[in-house]
């Protein structure tokens, strides 16, 4: 099974830990892939980046097609979900993690969700605010999701720091042990 990470971030700045989720995925017995996209405030051309990413990963000799998962945090969970609309039948489990507004664009990606194949799990800290009601938007997503009948759960976390964005900077818990439990359920990890 295989799984890309899609980073937060605007501009320089880069949400998340590409490398130490690829790593704890890997160690885990997944195939693991995160590409760094452009450092724009724009969002032109990054959900084609995504594409291409998610598309190198699907045709990588180790990964099997039938079992692909795309993890987004921030930024990178609004291009998740675009990614999932844009390629319905390529994803089969989907991870969301504090999804960004993008001005309207979110607005404008949850019109079109009823295209998504793929389960759809949506976490976000309780106290996720300060740049945007991450909190909102993520019931928003499952708002959007559940209306159309897909498969998502929404999960709140307990108030993390001064920031909730911030849980999902590095690899910790809570978050992780959900995101891997979701991931073995829906496409499995290797067993020896």
């Amino acid at each position: 099974p295989a799984v890309l990470y899609n980073h937060g971030g605007l501009g320089a700045a880069i949400g998340g830990d590409m490398l130490g989720t690829c790593r704890t995925l890997a160690e885990a017995g997944y195939l693991a892939r995160s590409e760094k996209r452009p450092e724009t405030t724009q969002l032109a051309g990054h959900l084609d980046e995504v594409l291409d990413a998610l598309n190198q990963l699907r045709s990588h000799p180790d990964a099997d097609p039938n079992r692909i998962g795309v993890v987004g945090f921030s930024r990178g969970g609004l291009l998740t979900l675009q990614a999932a609309i844009e390629q319905p039948q390529g994803m089969h489990a989907v991870v969301l993690m504090a999804p960004a507004p993008a001005k309207d664009t979110m607005a404008r990606t949850l019109q079109r969700v009823s295209s998504i194949a793929a389960s759809i799990r949506v976490f976000v800290s309780e106290n996720d605010l300060y740049q945007a009601d991450h909190v909102q938007i993520a019931h928003d997503v499952e708002d959007a999701l559940s209306a159309v009948g897909k498969d998502v759960v929404l999960t709140i976390y307990p108030p993390y720091g001064n920031d909730g964005h911030e849980l999902f900077f590095v690899v910790q818990e809570p978050y992780w042990k959900d995101l891997m439990a979701f991931l073995d359920q829906t496409i499995g990890r290797l067993s020896w």
